[in-house]
C-alpha cells in the first residue's frame, strides 16, 4: 500500500470519529436546553422564544456558511474554528441563566452549528470525490448515529446524577476528542477544487452556481419532503422535555436520552453499504421556529 493510500486511509478512519464526537457535542447541547431552561425557572414562552431565536440564527446562517465553506481552503481550520464557538457557547451555559446569557449562547450555537455537517461534507467530498461519496457519507453517518446514542447514554446518566448543568460540561469535555480527530485528517488529502463540487468543463475546473440546484426537481422534491418532516417533528423533543421537567425535573433527560437512542438505532439498521436513509439526518433547523413551545402554557 503506498504512502498516499494509507495517508487517505487514516485520514478517512480520522472524519468518521469526527462524525462520531460532533455528534457528542451537538447531542449535548442540543434537544436537552428546553429541559434545563424549564427546571431552572424559565415558563413556556420565555423557552420558546430562546429557542425561536437560535432556530432563526441557524436559519440565517445556512446560506452564508455554505458560501464560506466553498471559498475557504483551510476547511479544517474553518471547523475547529466553528467547534470552539460551539464550546464558548456551551460554557455560557453552565452559568447564571439570565435572558442574555442564554441568548448570546444560541447566538454562538446557532451560528456555528451552521458551519459543521456542511463542512465535514465538504471534506469528505475533498478526499474521496463524488463516485465514492456516498459510501463514505453513510459511513460518516453511522459514526454520527453511534456517537448520538453514546452520548445519549452518557447524558442521561450524568444528568440524572449531577444535574442538568453538567450536560454541559460533558459536550465541552467532548469537543477535545473532536479537535484530535479533526486535525487527524490529513490537509493535503482534501482537494478544494473537488470539495467545491467543481466539474470539468471545456478544460476548465469550474464549481456549478445556486442556479444549478433550481434545475434538478429531484432535489427540489427530496427539500420539500425533508421540511416538511422536520415542519412535524422537529419541536416534539423539546416540547416532551419541558413537559416532562414541570412534573420530573430528574426523569426528563433520561427519558428523552431514550427517544434519541430508538431514533438513532433505526438510522442504524436503515444503513446498507451503497446507500443511506437521510430523511431523519438531514438537519432543518428552520422548521423549530414554526412551533413556538408558549402552546405549551399551563392553563
Amino acid at each position: 500500500m503506498s504512502d498516499t493510500t494509507q495517508g487517505k486511509h487514516r485520514s478517512l478512519r480520522s472524519l468518521e470519529w469526527l462524525n462520531f464526537f460532533l455528534a457528542d457535542v451537538q447531542t449535548g447541547l442540543g434537544p436537552f436546553l428546553a429541559a434545563y431552561l424549564a427546571s431552572s425557572g424559565w415558563n413556556p414562552g420565555r423557552v420558546g422564544y430562546a429557542l425561536t431565536f437560535g432556530g432563526l440564527v441557524a436559519v440565517a446562517m445556512q446560506t452564508p456558511a455554505g458560501a464560506v465553506i466553498d471559498a475557504v481552503h483551510r476547511k479544517r481550520a474553518l471547523l475547529g474554528v466553528n467547534l470552539g464557538v460551539l464550546v464558548a457557547g456551551a460554557f455560557l451555559l453552565m452559568g447564571r441563566l439570565s435572558p442574555m446569557t442564554v441568548y448570546s449562547a444560541q447566538l454562538l450555537i446557532g451560528g456555528s452549528g451552521a458551519f459543521l455537517a456542511p463542512t465535514v461534507a465538504a471534506i469528505t467530498l475533498g478526499i474521496v470525490g463524488a463516485s465514492a461519496f456516498d459510501k463514505q457519507f453513510g459511513k460518516n453517518q453511522a459514526f454520527n448515529s453511534a456517537g448520538n446514542v453514546f452520548t445519549a447514554l452518557l447524558v442521561a446518566y450524568v444528568s440524572y446524577k449531577f444535574g442538568y448543568r453538567a450536560i454541559f460540561v460533558i459536550a465541552a469535555l467532548l469537543a477535545i476528542p473532536a479537535a484530535v480527530s479533526l486535525f487527524g485528517v490529513d490537509a493535503k488529502q482534501i482537494d478544494y477544487a473537488r470539495a467545491r463540487g467543481s466539474i470539468k468543463d471545456h478544460g476548465r475546473t469550474e464549481a456549478e452556481g445556486l442556479s444549478s440546484l433550481l434545475k434538478d426537481r429531484v432535489l427540489l422534491c427530496f427539500l420539500a419532503t425533508a421540511f416538511l418532516f422536520h415542519f412535524a417533528n422537529a419541536a416534539m423533543l423539546p416540547q416532551l422535555g419541558e413537559m416532562l421537567s414541570k412534573g420530573s425535573p430528574k426523569a426528563a433527560a433520561p427519558f428523552m436520552s431514550a427517544c434519541i437512542i430508538v431514533t438513532q438505532l433505526v438510522k442504524l439498521l436503515q444503513r446498507d453499504e451503497n446507500h443511506f436513509c437521510f430523511s431523519a439526518s438531514v438537519s432543518f433547523p428552520y422548521a423549530e421556529f414554526f412551533i413556538p413551545l408558549h402552546t405549551l402554557r399551563e392553563r
